[in-house]
């Protein structure tokens, strides 16, 4: 796989690096020792759940462009026309 394939990508990969990255420093630093907690239990699982949310987060602030609309050209018919009954009169 090409890197200039990932280009476009770069800012959704970097938002779930970092999440994981602190969702396992949170899980293996925190202070559930239990296992009752569902994020801080084990450290792979607040890697994941840290990897949700900032792929999340990288997604809504995402600023790549939208494809504008292409709108289809308008056929305008006789009644449409103002002109169109003024010869007649």
């Amino acid at each position: 796989m090409k890197i200039e394939s990932l280009t476009p990508y770069w800012p959704w990969l970097l938002g779930l690096l970092i999440g994981a990255a602190l969702g396992a420093a949170l899980g293996y630093f925190g202070q559930c020792t239990s296992g009752t907690c569902p994020l801080t239990s084990t450290w792979w699982r607040g890697a994941i759940y840290g990897g949700v949310i900032g792929l999340l987060f990288a997604l809504s602030n995402s600023s790549q462009p939208r494809r504008p609309e292409i709108e289809a050209p308008r056929e305008t018919l006789p009644s449409d026309r103002h002109d169109a009954g003024a010869d007649k009169l």
